[in-house]
């Protein structure tokens, strides 16, 4: 399976491609799109894919796509479409857990030295007296 960053990296670049092609300033294309110029920009740059494909037939159009450029556009479309909810970088991988005992873990200051007494983080439990619970009559 295609990382989801090829898929919109392919689309992306496809578009460049007509966007340096047509000789047009993203400003000049946004204008006669209808759009606005970051919009265009975050397309050509892969940082995000139009929710639909009507706008990427007008900027191909534009921009003096081929028949046969227009159909590979839509292909790469559809599938950068596709993957959109999914993450463009897989998630970090959590980190190792070091136990109290892993006597090969540095002690960096972050916690009690060996020998010396835990750290608390919770104020003291006071010795009183338990609270009554009265009880409840049920009707």
């Amino acid at each position: 399976m295609a990382d989801v960053g090829d898929e919109r990296e392919r689309f992306a670049t496809h578009l460049r491609q007509l966007k340096d092609r047509s000789g047009r300033s993203y400003g000049a294309l946004a204008k006669r799109l209808h759009m606005s110029t970051s919009t265009l920009h975050r397309y050509c740059h892969g940082a995000a894919v139009p929710t639909e494909y009507a706008p990427v037939e007008r900027f191909a159009r534009l921009c003096g796509a081929t028949p046969e450029e227009l159909v590979s556009l839509h292909r790469l479309w559809i599938l950068a479409d596709a993957r959109r909810g999914e993450p463009s970088t897989p998630p970090p991988t959590p980190a190792r857990d070091v136990s109290p005992a892993d006597d090969d873990a540095p002690n960096h200051g972050s916690g009690p030295a060996h020998g010396s007494a835990p750290v608390r983080d919770s104020a003291p439990v006071r010795d009183s007296a338990p609270t009554e619970i009265p009880d409840v009559v049920s009707p």
